[in-house]
């Protein structure tokens, strides 16, 4: 059994990570702001709460996906300075963990670890200012640590922000009856989706066996056509829906597929075990026993 520290567990995945590390017979303890009714990130407290759970693992959740840049900037960089600091203050010798996203990246040839980034959002502008603030803790201190870009994640709890979880909120008003229309952004672009529980797999990998410093991209390693995915659930769920598309600037389109290049990950043991067929499966399933569960 290990002591695992997990800031910003409200989140949705971070609420799948804590439900799997539980399942497994772990112990989870856990900081969250209540999405920002109180603020408990600053060092002192993240020092603190280390020194109480003693972990042998932190991960940092917290995280935003405004383009507000005074709040993008406290939340996603700010609170990772705060926890580096709390983690060399505390003397922390366990592993590390921050996330990222491939928003990073910006729009690329190829999404490989070692590319120049080209943010085109304050979203990825803050996140890249976090893994700045992650390679200067490496090069001056003695911490253990990995930083994962993630991609994008098919949960059936995500964010309203995010297309999958603007998507599944409108699926369970059309399932229940209540809505005919569902209303979508831009479907004319290629994506790299993992399910969430492949996702909180290659977190346990990274954490396992994650070479110390290093960055890993967490996708697919393939993309699929938004337009497909969305046809193929309302099909699998047979829902007679009106789909109503808003033409939007997208950071990936059917010229820039947004495809993660995965061989870092795989060279230490981990591989998606759901491709795409599965992956809607899987998703309209728990879509349908959600509902059902209600």
């Amino acid at each position: 059994m290990k002591n695992y520290l997990v800031l910003g567990a409200s989140s949705s995945i971070a609420q799948y990570f804590i439900n799997k590390l539980r399942t497994e017979g772990q112990r989870v303890y856990t900081l969250s702001s209540n999405k920002g009714i109180n603020y408990v990130y600053d060092s002192i407290s993240i020092k603190n709460k280390i020194n109480e759970s003693k972990p042998e693992v932190i991960i940092n959740f917290v995280g935003t996906f405004t383009n507000d840049y005074s709040k993008s900037y406290k939340v996603n960089v700010l609170v990772a300075k705060n926890l580096l600091d709390a983690a060399v203050i505390a003397k922390y010798d366990g592993k590390l963990i921050l996330i990222g996203s491939a928003a990073e990246y910006g729009i690329q040839e190829k999404y490989y670890e070692d590319c120049v980034e080209k943010p085109r959002s304050i979203y990825g502008l803050t996140k890249l200012i976090q893994h700045s603030l992650f390679q200067y803790y490496i090069n001056f201190s003695n911490i253990k640590a990995n930083y994962i870009r993630l991609f994008n994640v098919c949960a059936t709890k995500c964010s309203n922000e995010l297309f999958i979880g603007n998507f599944t909120r409108q699926l369970y008003l059309a399932l229940k009856g209540e809505i005919n229309k569902i209303r979508l952004g831009d479907l004319n672009s290629y994506r790299d989706y993992l399910l969430i529980d492949d996702v909180c797999d290659g977190f346990m990998k990274v954490i396992e066996s994650g070479n110390n410093g290093e960055v890993y991209n967490l996708g697919m390693g393939k993309a699929i056509f938004l337009d497909e995915f969305v046809k193929k659930v309302l099909s699998t769920l047979n829902l007679q829906v009106k789909l109503i598309i808003k033409d939007t600037k997208s950071v990936g389109n059917i010229k820039n597929k947004v495809i993660a290049n995965i061989n870092k990950i795989e060279n230490i043991g981990w591989s998606p075990k759901f491709n795409y067929r599965s992956i809607m499966e899987e998703y309209c399933k728990r879509v349908k026993d959600e509902i059902f569960n209600e």
